[in-house]
């Protein structure tokens, strides 16, 4: 009976431990973010030394359960999703563009993850699996907030020798971190966590000579 147990602990330690690969939403692939302050940085842009770092300050073992870490906590960044549209005027007489824009219903709230750490989906709610969830939870803002379809209909002047192109830009705040894992007091597997709020939204139009 002792070696089978052995034998399972053995093998849990084998399969759990894997690559840091992230599990990412949108957010991860805007245009830029930038945040406000210099020394935050998000999950994708971890690098192994990160890891290391960070998990070794995870020091309280548990006997059967997750211990998280928290790195950034409410970190507000400014971001440009993309760009929606550009108008090139090469001639010399000012144009006139009617522009409609439309943003669909979308979810305000994305989680991304790594390593040991998996995103489900319930519903339409989106959540970390097991219960890391509920101890990242308790330690961060943790909401699902939704924003409602809007349209935007509007005139844009091009002047001579000059583009116009519009912007998708905006505020939002992450929270991240990583954690572990323990069986019978081991450490079987490790990951990365993150969770990204949009705060606000809005188009900018910005003119510039060719």
């Amino acid at each position: 009976m002792k070696k089978v147990i052995i034998f399972s602990l053995m093998m849990l330690l084998l399969v759990q431990f894997g690559s840091m690969a992230i599990q990412a939403e949108e957010y991860q692939n805007y245009q830029e973010v930038v945040f406000e302050d210099d020394n935050a940085n998000l999950l994708k842009d971890f690098s192994d030394k990160d890891y290391d770092g960070y998990l070794k300050k995870i020091t309280k073992k548990r006997f059967i359960g997750w211990k998280i870490g928290v790195v950034n906590e409410n970190a507000v960044v400014e971001f440009v999703s993309e760009t929606k549209l550009k108008i090139y005027n090469n001639g010399f007489s000012t144009i006139k563009h009617n522009i409609t824009l439309e943003t669909e219903e979308e979810t305000k709230f994305q989680l991304s993850a790594s390593g040991g750490i998996k995103v489900s989906l319930e519903g339409s709610e989106k959540k970390f699996k097991g219960s890391v969830d509920a101890d990242i939870k308790a330690s961060v803002s943790y909401s699902s907030v939704k924003t409602q379809t809007e349209k935007y209909e509007f005139e844009i002047i091009v002047d001579p020798l000059t583009y116009v192109k519009i912007i998708t830009r905006g505020q939002g705040i992450i929270n991240n971190g990583v954690a572990k894992y323990y069986f019978f007091w081991l450490n079987t597997k490790d990951g990365g966590w993150e969770t990204f709020t949009l705060t606000t939204e809005y188009y900018e139009i910005i003119k510039e000579r060719i």
